[in-house]
Order: C-alpha cells, then structure tokens, then sequence
C-alpha cells in the first residue's frame, strides 16, 4: 500500500534512554542494521553495538545517545524507503537535523555522523565547563513559563523547545532551572521533569560556540536537497547555502516545533511519520492537532504497522 500524499518525515532530537534492544527485537538479528552500526563504529571509533545490546556501565553516554539517534533515524529513513513511503518535507527537531540532512543527501552518512560526534564533544566540553540544565513543563501556558523566567532573572533561563500549547522545554543555569521546576509546581504545572542534558541546550548562553561549529564544517560540501526541510528555528525551508549558518546557530536559538506541524498542516500535510527509535514527536503531533495521523517508524516498522500495511 502506497503512503497518501503530504507525508512530513520528522526526525527526532537526542533520545533519552539508552536504546537497549530487547531479546528477540527485530533489528538484533538484521544484518543491515548491523551493517550499518559497523560503518558507524568504524567511522567514529565508538562501540555503538555494545551500547545497545549490552546493560553494561559506560562511558561519553551523551555522546553515545546522540550518535545512536543519528544511527537509528538514519536506518529507519531507508526502511521506509524501502516499504514504500515518501515524503514531502522532512522535519526536524534540536539535533535531529542532522539526520534530516543525510536524508536529504546534502551530506553524507560518514559527514552526519561525524558532524554528530564533533559538535556532541563540544557540547561535552561546554558542560562540563560551564553546567547547564534543561527541563520540561506540561500544563503551563506560555505566559506562566514567560513569567517563571522573568522571576527568576539573573539565572539566563530561556524557553529552549516550544513543543505544544501547553509544553515548554527550559534552558539555564542548573540551580535556575531547579528554582523555576519549583515554581512550576507551586503554579499547577501538571509535570515538571529534568531532562538528561548537562548543557543549557537552544539557549543563547551558547551563542559563543558558533565560530567553533563553523570551523568543524568548513571541509563539508552540502549538495543539493533531494527532500526540502523545514528547520525549526525559523520554519522556512532550509537552502543549500544557509546550512552551515543554520548548524552554527540552531544550538543556541528556540526549537518552534508546534509551529513547525502547524505550517506542515497548512502546507496540507495529513500524516507525519516520525523517524527514530521512540515516540516522543507522535505523541507532541497528537496533541498539537488530533485530525492528523502521527505514527512512529519503529511502530510501522515492528510492530505490525497501520492496518497491517508493513
């Protein structure tokens, strides 16, 4: 079965947890997969297999997390591929860009991942330098937030990630942003959690570093897009020229991610397919706008699909 028309890609930020496969998961006796995580540990030194199919303590675990969403988004793209499905934009959130772009083949896989690695050991650096934090708030509407943030004035705390009417993503000083989940629950928030980031993430408290992305990219050739991309910052379609100003500033700026499904959703996209291990972009679409269909690749892919179809 053929996907419908308006299909919007999007492609994840950092996942979470460590992306254990599970005994008897499809992807750990699929020799593509496996294919694929040996270029990847071949191009990066790292051993990405290990990390997801052994509960063993590790070390550069942010780095190992960022790089595996790279991996999987990467995979899982071609898979889709392959069954069938095609898109009409690619989204893309925080760091998911990256992946975003190798399917888009402005770069390539190799340049992706070592794009991933290099601005992920500058993030590592920068935390442990300077700590930051980040947290989600659910259940306050963005004039609660606003204020919490003018309260708290002194500690740089910005809105990092704009992902719902009712869900906001904040970035700063880690002692701020502690006060401000405080003051989140005593104003009714319905959830307040820290987010696994040491790094005040899409805050212009790193504004400093985008000389040093520019030098990491200066060896890239971005090629022409094969899918547009819609960024997150300013929800316009990326140009090929504007890439590497983008990649070198989008670490600082907000991640208007409601924004970008309302603009995929005006532009007549009915389905949005997201591209990555978890959920976490499915369940935002939902709540932003429940008469469109968001899935999730590892859903359709694993588990029996939308009516069957994979």
């Amino acid at each position: 079965m053929e996907a419908k028309s308006k299909v919007a890609f999007c492609f994840p930020g950092q996942i979470q947890e460590r992306p254990i496969l599970s005994k008897g998961h499809p992807l750990s006796e699929d020799p593509f997969f496996r294919a694929w995580v040996d270029r990847a540990e071949r191009e990066t030194g790292m051993e990405l297999w290990k990390f997801m199919n052994e509960e063993t303590e590790e070390d550069q675990v942010p780095l190992k997390l960022q790089l595996t969403t790279y991996l999987f988004s990467v995979i899982y793209f071609q898979r889709l591929l392959e069954k069938g499905w095609t898109p009409e934009i690619l989204t893309e959130h925080s760091m998911g860009i990256y992946a975003a772009l190798t399917a888009s083949e402005a770069i390539t896989f190799e340049e992706g991942l070592f794009i991933t690695q290099s601005i992920g050991r500058l993030l590592e650096e920068e935390g442990a330098l300077y700590p930051g934090m980040m947290a989600s708030i659910i259940g306050l509407p963005l004039e609660e937030i606003q204020k919490i943030i003018s309260t708290l004035d002194g500690y740089r705390l910005a809105i990092a990630n704009y992902n719902g009417s009712m869900h906001f993503v904040i970035s700063g000083e880690g002692e701020g942003v502690q006060k401000a989940m405080e003051l989140a629950m005593t104003r009714k928030a319905l959830s307040v959690s820290k987010l696994s980031f040491n790094t005040a993430l899409h805050s212009p408290s790193l504004s400093h570093l985008r000389g040093k992305i520019r030098d990491l990219l200066r060896e890239i050739e971005v090629r022409p897009f094969r899918y547009p991309i819609l960024n997150h910052w300013t929800i316009q379609p990326l140009n090929r020229g504007g890439v590497k100003d983008f990649l070198s500033e989008e670490i600082a700026r907000p991640v208007y991610w409601v924004r970008c499904v309302e603009k995929c959703i005006q532009e007549g996209v009915r389905q949005f397919l997201e591209v990555g291990k978890e959920s976490t972009l499915t369940k935002l679409i939902r709540w932003i706008d429940r008469e469109v269909e968001a899935l999730s690749a590892e859903e359709l892919l694993f588990s029996g699909g939308r009516d069957g179809i994979l």
